[in-house]
């Protein structure tokens, strides 16, 4: 289970293990930026770096619900959650030194479909990621 107890006996919550996490959402960030250097260099399309950053974000929730040992989507979305954070984070700051291209490849001037679809493709892969990482854990147990 993801969530460990505390060794502190007068204490009954549970914490989140973060190392899991941190460890699915490295898996999601080396799974995008390996073919997102290759995508950008060439100057295609950024659905492309969508496209990537879905199936690393479905390994890392697999990876995640694997390790949780439950198909629980809570994880997924966390794992969303902070993927979606970092690479917002990375985007405003290219902007901010002006080292992408504006607009975005594959993107019109003012389109902002992007912006409303990846982050909804984002929580559906490490949703689903998680749920079958869980699921395929579960099934591999000795009944």
């Amino acid at each position: 289970m993801i969530l460990d107890s505390s060794s502190d006996s007068t204490r009954s919550s549970q914490t989140v293990a973060w190392r899991i996490v941190g460890q699915a959402l490295i898996v999601a960030i080396v799974g995008t930026a390996v073919p997102s250097i290759v995508i950008l260099t060439l100057h295609m399309s950024v659905w492309w770096i969508v496209l990537a950053s879905a199936f690393s974000l479905f390994a890392g929730g697999a990876y995640l619900g694997w390790r949780s040992r439950e198909p629980e989507p809570v994880y997924g979305t966390l794992l969303a959650i902070l993927y979606f954070g970092l690479v917002v984070g990375i985007l405003f700051g290219g902007e901010l030194a002006e080292a992408l291209p504006d607009p975005l490849p594959g993107l019109g001037i003012g389109d902002s479909t992007f912006f409303f679809v990846w982050p909804l493709i984002q929580l559906a892969a490490a949703v689903g990621g998680s749920v079958a990482g869980g699921r395929m854990e579960a099934q591999s147990r000795p009944k």
